[in-house]
């Protein structure tokens, strides 16, 4: 099978062509891969974030590795580029830069944000989820010996597999690393990371950061250097009024309008869709869901069905993951993972 093929299939599959009647002043909050395809799918709307630059989440981890920052960060035209300062969902109207823009539907897609201030002895830890991040941590990585890693989700053994030349234990207080994902992920990560010497202790939360140890209920351990690679949650801007959320992201129907405000919309990872089940924080999701807001602002009445296709993780070297229900690893995976790449970058520079 034509693996590039299929993604590149399956990714167009994701949007319906055609177009429906215009809804008046569309506003687009965030130019993360859900905002830039809500936009794609409608010239006319309004793009607005607060930096010129998208940050292209797979390649945070080559910073680590030596890569420059600007490896990363893609280019990308706003129409307004600018802090939102507040939402006022009645009067309809976002505050952008002290100025007050109106809108007829608004789509929220603002991304994730990670906090970790909730573990005691926070200020021990190092947060890792943009480039300025792996920029310091490269840094602070210089003499290091043991490395402690709090989270074994996606993020985190991606990281564990990224630093080299030192101890490194991954404290995950669930029952696996890659929870959510099929269990084969969890075993081929599992065995990967192992093989690299890193030490997996798993159902180990932590109680508490110390300056050069962790401390959880099955003992101590050493670090030199503590990583949160966890705690995403949405980052929904300032509003007027309130709005019902979880886990600060936008409670949404299976239109992706919010429950509370029928002209307010949300994406990607500022979206939590009502009795959707469990949906993760990823580009094809944030692409589909972009793609599927800006159609129902739009006018059309079309449900938001998340089919997140395709999963490729990298440790170290090494690839493996999904497509569709085929399970792929080494070359295939790897030209997969760079493929999908390639084509938000394509998307970014089309806007």
């Amino acid at each position: 099978m034509d693996y590039i093929v299929y993604l590149r299939k399956l990714i167009k599959q994701t949007g319906i062509t055609g177009m429906g009647s215009m809804a008046g002043k569309i506003i687009i909050l965030g130019g993360g891969i859900a905002g830039v395809s809500a936009k794609l799918r409608n010239r006319n709307a309004v793009l607005v974030d607060q930096s010129p630059f998208m940050t292209i989440a797979p390649r945070v981890i080559d910073i680590i590795q030596g890569k420059d920052q600007k490896f990363s960060q893609i280019p990308r035209n706003l129409d307004y580029t600018g802090k939102v300062n507040k939402i006022d969902f009645d009067k309809k109207t976002v505050d952008i830069n002290g100025k007050d823009i109106f809108y007829e539907r608004i789509i929220i897609a603002t991304g994730h944000s990670q906090k970790y201030d909730f573990i005691r002895g926070s200020k021990y830890v190092q947060g890792f989820s943009n480039p300025e991040d792996a920029i310091n941590l490269r840094k602070q990585l210089v003499g290091k010996k043991n490395i402690v890693i709090i989270g074994g989700g996606y993020l985190g053994v991606e990281l564990a597999g990224a630093i080299k030349n030192v101890n490194v234990t991954i404290l995950e207080a669930g029952k696996s690393i890659l929870s959510g994902l099929p269990q084969k992920f969890s075993e081929w990560g599992y065995r990967l990371l192992s093989e690299m010497g890193v030490n997996i202790e798993l159902g180990n939360p932590v109680e508490e950061v110390q300056k050069n140890h962790v401390i959880t209920a099955a003992g101590s351990y050493p670090s030199d250097l503590t990583i949160f690679a966890g705690g995403f949650t949405g980052n929904i801007p300032p509003t007027e009024q309130e709005i019902k959320t979880r886990n600060s992201r936008i409670v949404v129907n299976s239109l992706l309008q919010s429950v509370d405000y029928p002209d307010v919309y949300a994406a990607g990872d500022s979206m939590f869709v009502e009795n959707g089940g469990f949906i993760p924080m990823s580009a094809i999701i944030a692409r589909s869901s972009g793609i599927r807001a800006m159609e129902n602002a739009m006018g059309y009445r079309q449900e938001f069905i998340p089919n997140n296709f395709a999963n490729i993780i990298r440790i170290g070297n090494q690839y493996f993951g999904t497509v569709g229900n085929t399970f792929v690893h080494g070359y295939i995976a790897h030209i997969i993972k760079e493929a999908a790449v390639a084509l938000t970058v394509n998307h970014i520079r089309e806007v």
